[in-house]
């Protein structure tokens, strides 16, 4: 039997090889565009959710010294110190009175000019919070602008940290009210603003305390 020799024709055709197509640029610009909107989106939520947290931590720290002072005056002995009609001999500034003196920290005094009503006189304070933008000359009723700096936030010596400018305007009006036996009683009326810095902008932000002392309150 004769074997005849095999063509190639009988052997089995070898694999293609398999094209790999790679990116077009085009199609890595549009990735690239994607990728850098979704990342903007990402810092803008995370810059404002910073700014609101330290607005809020700012705004915390601003009340929290606000109302340290106001209970200050609460406290305050109502026959010599709610005003003091004399001069502090440990004032260094000579504040003019009637004033009252408050604690702003463990080394920071403050003397602060008041506008102050005798029994018989009508009341001067304020029943309505003026506007953040109003003074204390348009304000009316005599009121005093004190300015107790820019209050650092922290307490750590040469720390570098926030700071809230802190102004106060205040009335001590007497309202005794004989026809009920209410022969002395004092009303105290605090405006008080303070400014902060967030980011690059400047937030100003006032309100009114009223409360009222009697002799027999302490």
């Amino acid at each position: 039997m004769r074997i005849l020799p095999s063509t190639n024709s009988d052997r089995p055709a070898a694999p293609t090889p398999r094209v790999r197509r790679g990116l077009t640029l085009l199609e890595v610009m549009v990735a690239m565009v994607l990728m850098a909107a979704v990342m903007v989106g990402f810092i803008g939520a995370f810059v404002e959710s910073r700014r609101v947290t330290e607005s809020s931590v700012l705004h915390a720290a601003a009340t929290s010294a606000v109302y340290g002072i106001i209970e200050q005056i609460k406290q305050l002995d109502f026959t010599n110190a709610l005003p003091s009609l004399v001069s502090d001999p440990g004032d260094p500034g000579t504040t003019s009175p009637p004033l009252i003196r408050v604690r702003l920290n463990q080394n920071t005094l403050k003397w602060l000019r008041v506008v102050h009503t005798t029994a018989g006189n009508t009341p001067l304070g304020p029943t309505t919070t003026p506007s953040p933008s109003a003074t204390a000359a348009s304000v009316g009723g005599g009121a005093i602008d004190n300015f107790l700096g820019a209050l650092p936030l922290s307490t750590i010596t040469n720390a570098r940290s926030q700071s809230i400018d802190l102004n106060f305007w205040i009335w001590i009006d007497e309202i005794p009210d004989t026809t009920k036996d209410v022969s002395e009683v004092k009303k105290v009326t605090v405006i008080y603003t303070y400014t902060y810095q967030t980011g690059s902008n400047t937030r100003t932000v006032r309100n009114r305390e009223v409360f009222l002392r009697t002799r027999f309150d302490q």
